[in-house]
């Protein structure tokens, strides 16, 4: 597994410190309650590739975690192995009897930044086949974590399960393996997690739009028209939409799924010429949890999920929610809208 987190402590304002530590403490609970189980190879990703040509801080990068199976490659790195299949096993669904090596990302604690204010953080996980990655035959190393990071550099649609924590008011599980997305509520008096959102279903249309408004300056103008039409109740329910952004994705989304409605980090041409959101470990996952509760996501031009990542921490703009808005949002970005039909 690839776990990422952390950042150097030195300088920056009190509240930088208190994220970048917060962000530590997540990275080492996670990476040691992996590491526990003893059948994972757990590294920390790179903080950057050596071609990356992100925008932003270097000094602290959020990372992702990458898991080996130790039933497949034994404690000194060697390969074992493949026992033969059981009948029970050979039953298993296609999509996992497949798949040989798994590979996991982590974001350990999306949101840090509001923890002192008790707003609620959380964390992002996607799973995918990392034999899809590596040409037949060859192996990753897994004493480098550069090696082991590849496995998850991966667009969307090669996920196989994802899903997030949600810490707040209670602490949520939602995930799906891709055949519906399932939220189990923390049980403190069992200290389990127990099934209380069976087949969760987004709303086909809802009325809130989700953004940091502060970077609208360098929006493109399009976008900004469709959400003139939204404030202004010009868009085509007629309904004036209502702002609410928390500035922690986890919970952003999560009340997305939950109420409906729409979700948006752009590009600027000010500050994130990519958008705000790295795409492995952030938007692609929870893309896909909203995607198999009926939502849709892109990156503006097309499906989120056929973005193409070339490194872990690439970034990328993305749009996700119901089913109606994001119809209504493509109108707009791909032909200049048809939301003043209301006027």
């Amino acid at each position: 597994v690839v776990a990422g987190g952390g950042g150097d402590n030195s300088g920056g304002n009190m509240r930088d410190n208190s994220m970048k530590r917060l962000d530590q403490i997540s990275k080492n609970v996670l990476q040691n309650a992996l590491r526990f189980t003893g059948r994972l190879r757990v590294v920390e990703a790179p903080r950057h590739s050596p071609n990356d040509d992100e925008e932003g801080p270097r000094v602290h990068q959020p990372g992702v975690t990458i898991a080996y199976a130790l039933d497949q490659y034994g404690k000194d790195g060697t390969r074992r192995k493949k026992k033969k299949k059981t009948g029970d096993e050979q039953k298993a669904d296609p999509k996992w009897g497949n798949t040989r090596r798994l590979a996991a990302c982590f974001d350990p604690l999306d949101g840090s930044g509001n923890a002192d204010a008790a707003i609620c953080t959380g964390t992002v996980f996607g799973v995918f086949d990392a034999e899809a990655i590596f040409p037949r035959g060859e192996s990753p190393d897994l004493r480098d974590a550069a090696s082991l990071s590849r496995a998850v550099v991966q667009p969307g649609s090669e996920l196989l399960a994802a899903g997030y924590c949600l810490y707040s008011s209670t602490t949520m599980l939602v995930f799906t393996l891709g055949g519906g997305t399932h939220g189990f509520t923390l049980d403190q008096s069992i200290n389990e997690f127990v099934l209380t959102h069976p087949n969760m279903r987004i709303p086909r249309r809802g009325n809130i739009y989700s953004c940091n408004e502060a970077y609208s300056e360098g929006w493109d103008d399009k976008f900004k028209g469709y959400l003139k039409t939204l404030k202004t109740g010009r868009g085509q329910t007629g309904q004036r939409y209502t702002q609410r952004y928390i500035g922690s994705m986890v919970g952003d989304v999560h009340r997305t799924l939950m109420y409906g409605g729409i979700f948006c980090c752009p590009a600027d041409a000010e500050v994130h010429h990519k958008g705000n959101l790295q795409l492995v470990y952030k938007s692609s996952p929870m893309a896909y949890v909203l995607e198999h509760a009926g939502g849709k996501a892109t990156n503006g031009d097309v499906a989120l999920a056929d973005v193409r990542p070339r490194h872990v921490h690439e970034r990328s703009p993305c749009f996700m929610g119901s089913p109606e808005d994001m119809d209504e949002l493509m109108g707009h970005l791909k032909e200049g809208g048809d939301g003043d039909s209301g006027k």
